[in-house]
């Protein structure tokens, strides 16, 4: 269902971007996400596909401002007598800052905010228990981008969230944006 929403909500924006005024641009990125958690002594570092969407508004070539989602994916983790697995998303929102060495290339720097959705589950023959967390954390990227023409361009970018709960995560992305 959020799925079909939201390819609605892409859709009716490229159908709708003649009224859309120059500055604005949207975005979609693909990816590896990983998770890392230390507790107790204990040490788990697992990795999974990351995509995210995202849009925004360039308010010149050095600063703009960007709002997104991104799935990090399922990390699982299966022991001898259980199984558990962390979920996680975020909507996040973030400045940008750009160094355009040329008109074509650039490399830009994040800070932001991001609200992390972790749904945690354990399970075994005899137990069965979830946890769904929300939390807001601040969030920090570095990546670069270059641009084919003023519509399209290409991005690649590693982000880093703030730890929740012993847990690390992280997404290092490849994506492309269009330009209105």
């Amino acid at each position: 269902m959020k799925k079909n929403i939201l390819a609605s909500l892409v859709l009716s924006a490229l159908i709708a971007s003649p009224v859309f005024a120059e500055g604005f641009y949207i975005g979609a990125d693909v990816g590896s996400s990983k998770a890392k958690a230390d507790s107790n002594g204990y040490s788990i570092e697992k990795s999974d596909t990351a995509w995210g969407i995202h849009g925004g508004y360039k308010f010149s070539p050095y600063l703009a401002a960007e709002l997104g989602y991104r799935s990090f994916g399922k990390f699982e983790e299966n022991y001898s007598f259980m199984k558990g697995s962390v979920e996680a998303s975020a909507v996040q929102a973030s400045v940008i800052g750009s160094y355009p060495f040329s008109e074509a290339f650039n490399i830009y720097g994040r800070l932001g905010v991001a609200s992390i959705k972790t749904t945690s589950k354990i399970s075994s023959d005899f137990y069965n228990a979830q946890n769904d967390q929300t939390d807001t954390k601040a969030l920090f990227g570095i990546g670069a981008q270059y641009s084919f023409n003023k519509n399209l361009s290409m991005r690649t970018e590693y982000t880093q969230y703030a730890e929740i709960e012993d847990v690390k995560l992280s997404a290092i992305t490849i994506g492309a944006n269009y330009s209105f």
